[in-house]
């Protein structure tokens, strides 16, 4: 009896603790995405709006 509450205490720390990985793995992915989205706005911040002509001014 002892030993089968030990085991499912066990068990639930360990699905706990996989649980809380999951989750933090989750967000560290998060945080990355996010990063490059801000990366590519600013990227995107930097190019000059096209010419509202339909012809390169720059070129």
């Amino acid at each position: 009896m002892m030993d089968s509450i030990a085991s499912a205490a066990m068990s639930m720390s360990q699905m706990q603790f996989q649980n809380a990985y999951d989750i933090a793995m989750v967000k560290k992915g998060m945080e990355g995405m996010e990063a490059q989205a801000e990366a590519f706005i600013e990227m995107m911040e930097s190019v000059p709006a096209p010419s509202q002509y339909g012809f390169d001014v720059y070129g």
